[in-house]
């Protein structure tokens, strides 16, 4: 069949997740294959009801109705290459961009080292090259002239921060609104905000770092102007966003989170940490307990009070002032139920 490349440069018509694979690979030999599958990449494609994905061009209203087709419904990468009108990001002018959902961390290269032996030919081309999206979108861009290459339509975001009303008599307030205000006229590290891609990724980190504020201040341990919460605890209160699937996912808002000033560690507690699919998990298997633990302390100029305990009197109060609203207004910035 004719080659069937991604948005995001994977290879839809050799992927083990996509209905074409899942159609073509005899029914006897689809464990031998899928082992060989997790034996390369990590992961094992399990066969699910919905028989494989239908691939990214597939439009929204033709999308099967199971729940797994909503990551392409969300799929930033899908959504940008749709505006701008290309087939996946090789076409963008901004090709390489740090937006797209393509990574180059499975590449022959790093599946050798991973394995510590030389992929030969007859192992990448059937089992590693149809995610080696940043490989498959370079061969894709050097085949293409300068016509064919398009300059992203712009578009523009405006963040809805609450103006206040008036002034904060609680000086304490008054010290931590100035640091959520500073987060919230932040671009969250993302270049190219412009763009469809950058803009989903910023609301996406917008969306999941508010929420985890909100939680982890409200429902975390506080001693002064340090902050730890288990993941059970985040787990049990994270809907309605989904905590990140690895360390790598955890690591990023706590880079974002270092530029205000606050560190943030991360403390495993099992050995088993990731379940068989690749995805981090919450609580340790056939328990309650937690997996991790998250530990966050203020810097220097947030020790001029005890920073989480004062922003936890805040939340309260907001919560207790406008009940269900209250991590919505937290979100927007509209503290003025707190002023006086």
């Amino acid at each position: 069949m004719k080659q069937i490349i991604s948005r995001c440069g994977n290879i839809c018509s050799e992927c083990p997740w996509s209905t074409h694979m899942r159609k073509k690979i005899a029914k006897e030999d689809w464990d031998e294959y899928s082992k060989q599958i997790k034996y390369y990449i990590g992961f094992k494609p399990v066969k699910y009801e919905w028989e494989g994905c239908v691939g990214c061009f597939t439009p929204n209203n033709e999308l099967p109705s199971h729940p797994f087709f909503n990551f392409l419904k969300k799929c930033r990468t899908r959504k940008c290459g749709q505006h701008n009108e290309i087939p996946n990001c090789a076409y963008c002018r901004r090709f390489p961009c740090a937006n797209t959902v393509a990574r180059n961390n499975i590449t022959r290269e790093k599946i050798s080292e991973k394995l510590g032996k030389e992929i030969i030919d007859n192992e990448y081309e059937p089992y590693i090259k149809m995610f080696d999206a940043m490989e498959n979108l370079n061969e894709i861009r050097n085949k293409l002239n300068d016509t064919q290459i398009k300059n992203p339509k712009p578009v523009f975001y405006k963040r809805e921060i609450t103006k206040l009303t008036g002034e904060f008599n609680n000086e304490g307030f008054k010290f931590v609104y100035v640091k959520l205000l500073e987060i919230a006229n932040s671009n969250l590290k993302i270049k190219g905000i412009d763009t469809v891609a950058g803009l989903e990724m910023y609301k996406i980190r917008e969306d999941f770092l508010w929420r985890f504020l909100w939680i982890v201040v409200l429902f975390g341990e506080i001693d002064g102007n340090k902050l730890r919460i288990d993941s059970a605890t985040l787990y049990d209160n994270r809907k309605p966003i989904s905590l990140p699937s690895n360390e790598e996912g955890w690591n990023l808002y706590f880079d974002i989170l270092s530029e205000f000033n606050v560190s943030v560690e991360l403390e495993i507690l099992t050995d088993n940490l990731y379940t068989p699919g690749g995805y981090m998990r919450a609580k340790t298997p056939k328990t309650n307990e937690p997996a991790y633990i998250i530990k966050m302390k203020g810097g220097s100029d947030l020790q001029k009070l005890p920073f989480f305990k004062v922003m936890n009197e805040m939340l309260l109060e907001l919560q207790k002032k406008t009940g269900k609203l209250g991590f919505s207004n937290f979100k927007k910035l509209n503290f003025n139920p707190l002023l006086d």
